[in-house]
Formats: structure tokens, C-alpha cells, sequence
């Protein structure tokens, strides 16, 4: 909002030097976001918030600056001695529905001869950034910057019938607007129209066809206040924005409407060299303003501010303000003014009281509370935990949006109804997201576009499923990998990501979350076939795992093979073991290896199980340090070879006893799966 600093004055007379006067306004909260010089006189572009439309105008300004200073008074245009005349015959205004236009206020004024404004005027006009047109049309825009309330003038030869219309658009019914450009509506607009055609998109932008011109002789003045949210949809539904949509969407206020028309038609006698007078007048306002007075115990504002205020202090500082305040013994009575829409409760009138006394009288100690629904997350530090490991890793966090394509939906699960949105931002954000992976093969392939070589992501959020009729909303993890995994130097080789890696770091999450997980050969849309595993986690289905299907990665043309993995982010955290301090182990442990041959058909994660359960009490735990499938073994086969580790707690193993556990173990091992010991 751009206020002229010399005009303002006019209206607050303070002697602050323009470095104050912005000190000052910071200190109310209307920021100065530029500071320009225009014609010679100091512009400042203040920086509103979208709750306070009385700040749009000169009017709004000067107020805040008078609350903020009791030796200061605001005095608006005198405006009393305009006369806006009587209701005439031959002419009439029609609201259709009260709830699209609160008030509407119009007058027509005879004989005009359109010419310049006067300098000033313009002067004035081009520092607050607006093009001098006529004195007619400038008028109209001088009140608004003045009082914050927009006007349009309509050429009153050009209206037909006899009549205004406050209505919606008929679907179809099309408008030239005063740039020029021509639009379809349909009834979500609001139309200003005479008895036959459109005239107006209502508080947007007026019609080329009813616009002032130099041939204008009468004129109409509409003053008015229309539903901001009627105002917002229409004028986003066509990509308008004006100044006067911009004043309507944050609400107005319905009594400014005959001030307003008074201002205007103050100006027009002016430049017109003669007092104009109304030759028709009407206020269409069916449903007059009210506005409900809101209780406020006097010790309140300082109680929640923890501020000192006194009673006599916060009744100053509100009537300053324009509320009006009626004592009822322990508690005023406060009645906002009408410009005051954000009003509501008795924390929005501490908020202006501790605004305008300033926020420096704000206690530097904290203060004693007690939150009765405060609760301690258990959760969160084995959440940090777990976002740390994948950080070292390698792996970078990334956050999408909810919503994604309906075709991403269709590869994570065909078979299920998306949740389509009624109103997305686009077709690729549609239906709310049933999987975590569609978004990290998105996020991987804007990497690989800007030739990223090892792209390793995880995400956590939120998936979405109808069952049944009702909305689930479960909160996963997923991790994926593209790329090298290892770049090539003078020392080592490259490596890229496999299967056998991913798998590793998700073994190593679980260790880390004192769990273990299972890994069984299993089928889902998102993974190709052969190369997808289920995770379980102490025996129930935990996620998915696998090399992502080429349907998936071709979606998004990745040419390399990406390894991802889906976790139910929720049952592993409630799942997870608690921490608890380990004392080493002092005694000495001993290793035995055992090689043998295995079918190919069997999986490792059946070998896993069957070691888990033939485990003897001395084995601490194994790995496996070699696979080979080649010349000299049978193509049906393959050779592993593994590493055992034997500890006891209590005392040092003789070598004799750690021999013979291994044997027992290693016997049962082979003939429970059929190995052959090599």
C-alpha cells in the first residue's frame, strides 16, 4: 500500500521526520517494504497483513498513527455539508440475494464535463502509482487510496431499462472489460447490471461498454460492499487482479459506502467549478450491519499479556482505536468500529491495547505454566536416531506433496480406489498418494536430469487408503537408490547400488531400532518381478523392498536400475526394543568356519531362519564371508561359506567345547536344509 506522507498529514498532524514516521509504523506493524521520492514528495510502500483492510487507505494509516500517540487526533474530510439528494422516479437499484452484496449504495449525478483533475491532484495521483485518467474516473480512485473504499462510475447514458442489478452471471453470458479483454462467466461471478446486459464484474473490473468517456455528460456512482469470498472466487477463476478486488477479498466496511459517494462527489464540484448535487439517491442495504459487543474483564489484558496495563491505560488506547466501550462494573462492553472487521474476541482487543502501548512493556521472564495435554513423543529421539543413520549413509531427506498422479497411484496398487481430490492444484496432483516411492523416483529423476551420478534419498510422510469407506492415513518410510554407490578412484573401483546394499542398510536400521527383520521373496506392483522382497519385523509384515519395476522408472525415463524400499514407519517404532546399556563382554571369543554347498531354488532367508532356530547358547553370531557359483559346482547349486563367532558370558571357552558345539550346530544345519559340507 503506497501512502503519500504529505497527504497523510492532512489527516494526522505529526511532525515526525520521515525515519520516525516509519519507526513508528514498524512499531504497529505496518512495515515499510520501499521508501520513494516521487514529484518531491516521500512515498512510503507499506507492507500490510491480509486480516487488515482499514490499513489499504490513508484514512487506516492516520488512525493507527493517532492511537499510537494521545496528543495526536485523526480528522478525516469534512464531508458534512455534501448533500446526496432523495430517491427520484425513473430509476432504481436491485439487490437479487443480500448475502452476495451487504450494501449498495448509488447516485446520479447531471451535466458533467468531463476534463483533467486538477495538477495536485494528478500530482498526488501519480505518487501513489496510479495513472491519471479524468477528473471522473480520478475521483474514483482518489477516494479509494483515501478512505480505502473502491467506486465505479458508470456512464448513465449507456444503462438500459432504468435499473442497477446486483446478480449472478448466467452461464455463457460474456463482459468486455474496461482492458479491453473479454470474458465468459458463469454463476460463481457477480455482475453489476442494467435491465438488459451486463454492466461490471462487481468489485473487480468495470465493462467498456458503461465506461466513462469524454463525451459522458451523467454519470451513475456506485458505493458498495460486496462478499469478499464472492469477490475472491470470481476474480481468481479469471486470473483477475485490481485494486479494488484486492480491498474487496479482505471484507469492507458496509458503513463506508456514503462516505465515500460524499468524498466523490466533494471532489467532482470541485474540479467541475460548481457544487453538484445528486439528482437521484439510494442506499439499498437489507441487511444493516451489526455488530455484537464483546466482553473484556478489566484485569484481562494484563493477566494475558503478563504486561502492566492498567484499566485506565487499555480504555484509552481502545477508543483511540474507535471502539466504543461501555462500563459494566469488573468488565467493559466493547462495541468495534465498523472499518474493524478482524474484531472478534476479547484476544484480538488485548492484541490491538498491547500493539499500541508497545511490545517493549513485555516481561523478559517466563512464566509459570502448565500445559494439562502436553505429551512427552517417545517416539521422537528413535525417529532422530533413525534420520541420523541415513544421513551417514549417504542418503539425503527430501518432503514432497501429499498428492500425486493417478498413473504413480496405479503402480504402487492397480487394484485400489484413489482418493481423488475435488479440487487439485493439476493432474499430476490429483489423488492423495498411496505410496512414498512414486515421489522419490520423481525427486531422483530431477537429479539424474541435472547429472547427479549417486542419488540416494529417503522420505518420511504420510500414505493414504480407502478402506471401507473411511480414510486411513498411516505414516511410512521409504528410501531409494540410482546410481554409483561407490565412485571410481585411484584407489578403488566403481560401484553401483545393488539390491545386496539396500538390503544391508535396512538390516542396519533395524539393528538400530533393536529389530530384526525378515526379508521374503514375495510380489508387488512397484518391484520387479523376482527382485522384491517382504519385510518382515518380528513376524509380521513390515514393507517392501526390491529393485523398482522398469513400469515405475520408465515413468520418469531413469536409465539406470533404482533400489527402493517402503516401511510402515508406525509399527517399527512401536515395535522397537528399548536401550539399554550392555556390559563388554571380557572374555575371549572363538571362530569356526563352515563352507557347504545349498540348492539355488533355496533362499538365504530360509538358511537366516533355520540358524535362528538350531542356534546353540554359546554362538554370538555369524556372517557370511563367501559366495561361488561356477565351474565345478552343479548349475542347480551354489557355495557359501560362513563365519561363526562362540562366546560364553560367564567364562572362557575351552577349545574342545567350542569344537563340539560347532559340529552338533553345523550337522543339524545341513541335514534340516539338505547341505553338503565341503
Amino acid at each position: 500500500m503506497k501512502i503519500n506522507v504529505e497527504y497523510l498529514k492532512r489527516f494526522v498532524a505529526c511532525g515526525l521526520e520521515d525515519g520516525a514516521l516509519r519507526e513508528l509504523l514498524a512499531g504497529l506493524g505496518l512495515g515499510t517494504e520501499e521508501v520513494l521520492q516521487v514529484g518531491g514528495e516521500t512515498v512510503l510502500d507499506l507492507e500490510t497483513t491480509p486480516n487488515r483492510p482499514d490499513w489499504l487507505s490513508h484514512y487506516g494509516v492516520a488512525r493507527e498513527i493517532a492511537a499510537k500517540d494521545p496528543g495526536l487526533r485523526f480528522t478525516p474530510m469534512d464531508l458534512a455539508a455534501v448533500d446526496l439528494g432523495a430517491p427520484g422516479d425513473g430509476f432504481a437499484i436491485h439487490i437479487e440475494d443480500p448475502a452476495d452484496c451487504r450494501r449498495y449504495s448509488g447516485c446520479i449525478v447531471r451535466d458533467l464535463a468531463v476534463r483533467e483533475s486538477p495538477p495536485d491532484v494528478q500530482k498526488l495521483l501519480v505518487s501513489l502509482g496510479l495513472r491519471p485518467i479524468n477528473d471522473v474516473v480520478d475521483a474514483s480512485n482518489l477516494v479509494m487510496m483515501t478512505c480505502g473504499q473502491p467506486l465505479h462510475i458508470f456512464d448513465l447514458e449507456r444503462l438500459r431499462g432504468g435499473q442497477v442489478r446486483v446478480r449472478r452471471a448466467r452461464a455463457g453470458e460474456a463482459l468486455r472489460l474496461l482492458d479491453e479483454r473479454d470474458v465468459t462467466l458463469d454463476g460463481g461471478h457477480l455482475l453489476i447490471a442494467d435491465g438488459e446486459r451486463p454492466l461490471a464484474l462487481a468489485g473487480v473490473m468495470g465493462g467498456l461498454d458503461s465506461g466513462i468517456t469524454p463525451a459522458t455528460r451523467h454519470v451513475f456512482i456506485e458505493s458498495a460492499c460486496f462478499d469478499p469470498v464472492v469477490i475472491r472466487l470470481g476474480a481468481r477463476s479469471l486470473g483477475l487482479k485490481t485494486d479494488a478486488s484486492h480491498r474487496f477479498e479482505r471484507g469492507m466496511d458496509a458503513e463506508a459506502t456514503l462516505p465515500a459517494l460524499r468524498m466523490a462527489l466533494r471532489l467532482l464540484s470541485r474540479s467541475q467549478g460548481r457544487a453538484l448535487k445528486p439528482s437521484f439517491f439510494q442506499d439499498a442495504y437489507p441487511r444493516p450491519q451489526s455488530r455484537p459487543a464483546i466482553r473484556l474483564e478489566k484485569d484481562f489484558p494484563a493477566r494475558f499479556t503478563g504486561m502492566d496495563i492498567s484499566a485506565a491505560d487499555a480504555a484509552a488506547v481502545l477508543q483511540r482505536l474507535g471502539f466504543a466501550l461501555r462500563d459494566d462494573g469488573a468488565a467493559w462492553q466493547v462495541t468495534s468500529p465498523s472499518h474493524r472487521v478482524d474484531a472478534e474476541c476479547r484476544e484480538d482487543l488485548v492484541e490491538e491495547i498491547a500493539r499500541v502501548l508497545g511490545y517493549d512493556r513485555l516481561q523478559g521472564e517466563m512464566p509459570l505454566t502448565a500445559n494439562p495435554v502436553l505429551r512427552v513423543d517417545e517416539a521422537r529421539p528413535r525417529l532422530q536416531r533413525l534420520k541420523a543413520r541415513l544421513a551417514a549413509a549417504g542418503f539425503q531427506e527430501v518432503i514432497n506433496y501429499v498428492f500425486q498422479s493417478p498413473e504413480e497411484n496405479r503402480l504402487a496398487g492397480a487394484e485400489e480406489r484413489p482418493l481423488a481430490l475435488k479440487n487439485p492444484l493439476g493432474r499430476d496432483f490429483s489423488v492423495m498418494k498411496n505410496s512414498l516411492v512414486p515421489g522419490l523416483l520423481r525427486n531422483t529423476a530431477a537429479n539424474a536430469d541435472q547429472g547427479c551420478d549417486r542419488v540416494a534419498l529417503f522420505e518420511i510422510g504420510n500414505a493414504f487408503a480407502d478402506e471401507a469407506g473411511r480414510v486411513v492415513e498411516r505414516r511410512r518410510l521409504a528410501l531409494s537408490a540410482y546410481g554409483q554407490e561407490q565412485r571410481p578412484d585411484w584407489r578403488l573401483a566403481g560401484r553401483e547400488f545393488d539390491l545386496a546394499w539396500l538390503k544391508t542398510e535396512l538390516a542396519a536400521l533395524a539393528g538400530l531400532l533393536r529389530l530384526e527383520f525378515a526379508f521374503r521373496a514375495a510380489a508387488h506392483p512397484l518391484f520387479r518381478p523376482g527382485a522384491c522382497f517382504r519385510v518382515d519385523c518380528g513376524g509380521r509384515p513390515g514393507g517392501w523392498c526390491g529393485e523398482v519395476a522398469a513400469a515405475a522408472s520408465g515413468l520418469h525415463k531413469l536409465e539406470r536400475p533404482v533400489f527402493a524400499a517402503e516401511l510402515d514407519l508406525e509399527a517399527l517404532l512401536a515395535g522397537s526394543g528399548e536401550r539399554r546399556f550392555q556390559p563388554w563382554n571380557r572374555f575371549p571369543a572363538a571362530r569356526r568356519d563352515f563352507t557347504f554347498r545349498m540348492a539355488r531354488a533355496r533362499s538365504f532367508q530360509e538358511l537366516d531362519d533355520a540358524i535362528a532356530g538350531l542356534r546353540p547358547a554359546a554362538l554370538e553370531s555369524y556372517e557370511l564371508t563367501d559366495v561361488y557359483q561356477g565351474p565345478g559346482l552343479p548349475a542347480d547349486q551354489v557355495s557359501l561359506s560362513l563365519s561363526f563367532t562362540y562366546r560364553a558370558a560367564e567364562r572362557t571357552l575351552t577349545g574342545e567345547e567350542v569344537n563340539e558345539a560347532h559340529r552338533g550346530f553345523t550337522g543339524r544345519l545341513a541335514a534340516q536344509l539338505g547341505l553338503i559340507q565341503r
